[in-house]
């Protein structure tokens, strides 16, 4: 593995190829890494697309309250529907944009507990 993992920490922000559901095509986009393991990181995806989303999919987006200190251009959410696998390497070939503040960390991983136990 390069030396490049060791400037990546969980909650960083970074630019990456993140596949859409259907698992054949991808999107460049920013996405959060929640954890990394050798040869796998996992993300969230994050989207400025909002507003024309359904209800039942908005519920799963986390909207970020410093997405300019988190090193985002415009605002934007975190969509915790589902987390994605990808090749540390290709996750790691862009340096991270950003990270969470400690706040966003917070509200983050209270919005996903508290959206599990109301889908349970």
């Amino acid at each position: 593995m390069n030396n490049s993992v060791n400037s990546f920490h969980l909650i960083n922000i970074a630019i990456a190829d993140v596949p859409y559901d259907d698992g054949k095509t991808f999107k460049t986009r920013p996405a959060l890494l929640v954890s990394i393991d050798g040869q796998q990181a996992t993300v969230f995806k994050i989207t400025t697309k909002y507003e024309e989303k359904s209800e039942a999919i908005k519920k799963f987006y986390y909207p970020i309250e410093f997405w300019r200190e988190a090193g985002l251009d415009k605002a934007s959410f975190v969509d915790t529907h589902m987390t994605y696998t990808l090749a540390t390497e290709f996750m790691l070939k862009n340096p991270p944009i950003g990270v969470l503040t400690d706040t966003d960390v917070i509200k983050l991983f209270n919005f996903i507990k508290t959206n599990q136990k109301d889908s349970v």
